[in-house]
């Protein structure tokens, strides 16, 4: 089966309803369609109006992702391979030669993170370990002697033997051998009947019989007699010493002191530090658990590459993700004027003059012959409500009432009384906080050469307004002292009553109030009629600051 390509959509900072299940939508529409694995992503906290209508129809949030920073989970890595600390030498070399790979991760039994072995750890290990006692020092199991001599046990006692001797060839005679045989030994014998009595009469650990020599019925018993296990292989003598420290286990030669690990999480730009000022041929990747999840080498690198991103609900770059350069925007779906993103090659941009992202995105779904579910219906009813207000906005077209009626037969929603509940959930202002309220829904424009920010909050909660009023005006003053901006609105919009009332801080704040035909009064004043951010106050914004710049350019 082909990989397919991730691709995150994402609405705009400060996200509302519209952004954030348009997003979700689209998403689902992509992976409805089975040509990329689309991921829905949000750049901040959800609207208590947001959190309404997912939760009513049971439709998980995106993710937060507030970075395109290319991460390790981002890369093509190498799949796990997983062995237990007891694995012999013999096999993790077998292992790595047979599957091409450069490491093993070696994992206890909650499948967490003990060490790791490469083909340098086995062979220095192996030229390190040529000293007898080796099978002792590493607490070498008997049954990993048995699997490296690809033996067979004839006798093995209830109490093992310790396994702490030497390892020994007795190839010599028995008066030789009173100084080179001794108690607790690992003893490498042939078929020599006196050698093999000695050997046990010394009470050694473990017998090993070469070429499946023979051993007498005598010297068997007089093994059980003594504690003696008896081992028998199809090995020579030669191989049998020359395999027998390969029984050790890899937890004696892997690597675990200062062991360099990544996370999924972790950027590339970061890892890449680390790699450069270590020698490892291998990393781990592991999860919050330690448990791991692959390997990265340096040439995994080379397959970094920007993320690919589909813009929904916007196209201006001060209202997309901050480091946007790290990704590569393949579409754009939007309802706004045309703005400032540039894209590296031709995308999919499609632009419409309606009041939703959302009422686009219904429109796709039909044209492509897919039939949305209940409840991506109803989060796509939702959005229309909120962008359009109801269709109570000027942006709303007869194109947005064709949508939210076709999807909300498919969700089995009343349109009235859904709205009705979620303008009262979504609206109230209980316990939030001057700072909360502004950057519930705040965008960022540029308007001749000022950078301008406006919030729009729906609220009928008139007495908390009035109440926090001047907490408001003094958040926003400081976000202008600090150079967030010349000018900064904040508009309380009531949709029942079709009225706004705007707060104005800043450079322009006489001259706006004149455009909308009032006047100023304590830095706010009402604007009946006034719904929409974009067709509406937008164009007041720029008449105002053009003409103000226009006055004192005549005075200069």
């Amino acid at each position: 089966m082909d990989h397919k390509e991730t691709v995150y959509i994402s609405g705009h900072r400060n996200p509302d309803s519209d952004s954030i299940c348009a997003a979700i939508a689209y998403a689902d529409l992509k992976n409805r369609r089975g040509k990329v694995s689309a991921v829905p992503i949000r750049l901040g906290n959800l609207s208590r109006e947001t959190k309404f209508i997912l939760d009513y129809f049971n439709v998980q949030a995106p993710i937060l992702k507030e970075t395109m920073k290319p991460q390790v989970k981002d890369l093509t890595i190498d799949p796990p391979y997983r062995i237990a600390p007891t694995t012999t030498l013999s096999k993790a070399l077998n292992i790595i030669k047979n599957e091409d790979i450069s490491a093993l991760q070696v994992v206890n039994e909650n499948d967490e993170l003990l060490g790791i072995v490469t083909l340098s750890n086995l062979t220095d290990g192996y030229m390190d370990i040529w000293d007898d006692n080796v099978l002792g020092r590493s607490q070498t199991s008997l049954e990993n002697i048995v699997e490296v001599m690809r033996g067979e046990v004839l006798y093995q006692p209830a109490d093992l033997r310790p396994l702490n001797g030497r390892m020994a060839v007795y190839a010599m005679e028995a008066e030789q051998a009173k100084d080179n045989i001794q108690k607790y030994d690992i003893v490498i014998v042939g078929n020599r009947e006196d050698a093999q009595k000695d050997a046990i009469l010394k009470e050694v650990s473990i017998l090993i019989l070469t070429v499946g020599s023979h051993i007498s019925k005598e010297n068997i018993d007089l093994a059980k007699k003594h504690g003696v296990t008896i081992i028998t292989t199809e090995l020579d003598s030669f191989l049998a010493a020359r395999l027998l420290p390969l029984a050790v286990p890899v937890s004696y030669v892997m690597t675990k002191d200062k062991l360099v690990k990544f996370k999924a999480d972790d950027f590339v730009d970061d890892i890449s530090t680390i790699m450069g000022n270590t020698r490892y041929r291998s990393y781990p990747i592991v999860d919050h658990k330690n448990q791991v999840l692959g390997s990265i080498s340096r040439y995994h690198l080379i397959s970094n590459k920007k993320k690919s991103l589909i813009l929904v609900d916007h196209n201006e770059r001060n209202q997309s993700v901050q480091d946007l350069e790290y990704a590569e925007i393949i579409e754009i779906i939007d309802h706004h004027r045309v703005a400032n993103i540039a894209t590296s090659q031709p995308i999919f941009f499609r632009n419409l003059p309606v009041g939703s992202t959302s009422t686009i995105i219904s429109m796709m779904y039909f044209e492509q012959g897919v039939s949305p579910s209940k409840e991506i219906a109803g989060i796509l009813c939702g959005a229309i409500i909120s962008d359009t207000l109801l269709l109570r906005s000027p942006t709303s077209t007869d194109e947005d009432q064709r949508m939210l009626t076709r999807m909300a037969k498919i969700a089995g929603i009343n349109i009235e009384d859904f709205a009705n509940q979620m303008f009262k959930a979504g609206t109230s202002l209980e316990g939030k906080t001057p700072k909360e309220i502004l950057s519930q829904d705040t965008k960022e424009f540029t308007i001749e050469g000022e950078r301008v920010k406006v919030s729009q909050v729906f609220s009928m909660d008139r007495e908390t307004i009035k109440t926090i009023g001047d907490s408001l005006v003094a958040e926003m003053k400081k976000s202008v002292e600090d150079g967030q901006g010349s000018t900064y609105l904040l508009l309380f919009t009531d949709i029942l009553e079709e009225s706004s009332e705007i707060i104005v801080v800043g450079d322009y704040d006489q001259e706006i109030a004149a455009a909308f035909g009032s006047q100023l009064k304590n830095n706010s004043f009402t604007a009946p009629g006034v719904l929409s951010r974009k067709k509406q106050v937008i164009p007041n914004l720029t008449k105002a600051i053009a003409k103000k710049k226009q006055g004192l350019a005549e005075v200069i």
